[in-house]
């Protein structure tokens, strides 16, 4: 294994990943907050109402991604064995993902090698965290009760 090319391209390639799932769970994030205060400012129930829709929403959003990352037979599990892949190779592409290619500071790095990327679903999950963060701001920072 030589040191030069192969830990600097390790890092990176990481560090790519990384910054293209947290772009796509913070517009997750910015999406269900908009929506959750919009539904909470019609409702008339205010941010109250927007901070435990964002905290039922974030725990939507993780069963849904939990489910979605669960293997669906054993062969999922063998074929991943030694490639140290967390996630099976699913790349579909919806125009939610498109829009979040568009957002700096994705659209300015190029794309991680597709084997290394993570699933949409586990970026979701990432995103389901960043909700339950602002729910739980909403209330222990902002005093939002």
């Amino acid at each position: 294994m030589s040191v030069d090319g192969s830990v600097d391209e390790r890092l990176r390639t990481t560090a790519l990943v990384w910054i293209d799932a947290i772009t796509y769970a913070l517009v997750v994030t910015l999406v269900t907050t908009v929506g959750a205060v919009a539904v909470g400012l019609a409702t008339g129930g205010g941010l109250v109402r927007a901070k435990v829709a964002l905290f039922f929403g974030g725990c939507l959003l993780m069963a849904y991604a939990t489910a979605r990352l669960w293997p669906s037979s054993p062969s999922d599990l063998e074929n991943r064995t030694g490639t140290g892949e967390s996630m099976p190779a699913i790349h579909d592409r919806t125009r939610f993902q498109t829009v979040v290619q568009s957002m700096p500071p994705v659209r300015w790095l190029e794309p991680p090698p597709p084997e290394r990327r993570m699933t949409t679903p586990g970026k979701l999950f990432v995103g389901s965290i960043l909700v339950l963060a602002v729910s739980y701001l909403m209330e222990a920072v902002f005093g939002i009760a």
